[in-house]
């Protein structure tokens, strides 16, 4: 959830706090398309400055910072899907969750703009796990 600036300053930290050969790994918002759009609508609804790149884009990023991927993985994204929820949160945190939904408009409203770019964009918006190693 950071522009590319900040991206490039958390990797170059990460890189710095690790040993040679240590292992770094995270979990990042992935465009498969359209990256200029989703960090655009991303940004207005979430109000962060999260911006998804490519999986050539993240790689790229990881090696500016002398961190060199060694495995990635990637598949659509499943936030705000019912089943997945329920799975992330269990029965009780997923039932307070949408009763703040339902009763809080504010909350509700917001949850809607970001469930309408999900559904939007998901055959473009997804997630990636990289695993790098320090150079």
């Amino acid at each position: 959830m950071q522009s590319p600036l900040g991206k490039a300053k958390i990797l170059a930290e990460i890189h710095n706090r690790l040993k040679p050969g240590g292992k770094f790994i995270s979990h990042e918002l992935l465009a498969t398309d359209k990256e200029e759009q989703i960090h655009a609508e991303l940004a207005r609804v979430i109000r962060v400055n999260s911006t998804p790149l490519s999986e050539y884009n993240w790689i790229a990023a990881f090696a500016t910072a002398g961190l060199q991927v060694d495995k990635c993985q990637t598949d659509s994204m499943n936030l705000l899907n019912l089943g997945r929820i329920f799975q992330d949160e269990g029965f009780f945190n997923t039932t307070r969750i949408f009763w703040n939904i339902l009763t809080q408009r504010d909350i509700r409203n917001r949850v809607l703009e970001i469930h309408q770019v999900f559904h939007k964009y998901q055959h473009e918006l997804g997630y990636i796990i990289l695993c790098a190693v320090a150079q």
